[in-house]
């Protein structure tokens, strides 16, 4: 797997999150937003709650014109507030890291580490901070450009619907995310875009607060 097709997989499920994140508050939302808002504030606390981040994912993604899904296997690596790292175990191995200055990666067709700097590629540096933000909890700044509804209680799961002041309306049909039920973390994210393509990331097995050594975000024969 390429440099180019790597990132362009991580992207994908990356870039899915952030539309989510706002470019502009709406503040004529009324009562319902702001309830909406206090609801997504306190979840946001109990999810935020962490400094490291750990987790398996698997994702999935459904193509309109094909039959077989495109399935990636591997693990998130997360440090608040700018670090992150994607392995990906199969069905290539590959590994992208992305920092507040640099991405790299690597994978095992070509056994070579690549680099980029993020000052000269400001669309993975807006990609690492909205990641950030993702992952960190910060639920309620994205009631301006979405629709939001709680789809379900137990396990929770809340859906986006962007609107036309969302740059992603034009792409993304709706987007939900299941939480676990502890409601500490994210269980599932699901994204449908208006192609009829689906994508989903299950994420499993995810710690918090673990302990992490520099050998945590080594992109070159990650383990």
């Amino acid at each position: 797997m390429t440099f180019t097709r790597f990132v362009q997989s991580v992207a994908l499920c990356v870039a899915c999150l952030v539309a989510l994140h706002p470019v502009c508050f709406s503040s004529d939302q009324g009562s319902e937003a702001s309830g909406m808002a206090t609801f997504l504030n306190d979840l946001g606390r109990k999810v935020a709650d962490f400094k490291t981040l750990r987790t398996d994912f698997v994702q999935e993604k459904e193509m309109a014109l094909f039959r077989d899904k495109l399935v990636l296997k591997g693990r998130i690596i997360l440090e608040k507030p700018n670090k992150v790292v994607w392995h990906v175990d199969s069905p290539v191995r590959s590994s992208v890291l992305i920092t507040d200055k640099v991405i790299r990666q690597w994978d095992e067709d070509t056994n070579r580490v690549q680099e980029i700097s993020l000052s000269r590629n400001p669309v993975f540096q807006n990609v690492l901070n909205q990641l950030t933000v993702w992952f960190s909890g910060d639920y309620s700044s994205l009631i301006g450009v979405n629709t939001i509804r709680i789809v379900k209680q137990e396990p929770l799961a809340i859906e986006f619907l962007p609107n036309e002041k969302n740059i992603a309306y034009k792409v993304i049909k709706k987007i939900v995310i299941t939480f676990r039920d502890d409601r500490k973390y994210l269980q599932q994210i699901r994204i449908e875009e208006r192609s009829g393509d689906v994508t989903a990331i299950h994420f499993r097995n995810t710690q918090l607060n673990v302990p992490l050594d520099a050998g945590s975000f080594e992109v070159k024969g990650h383990v």
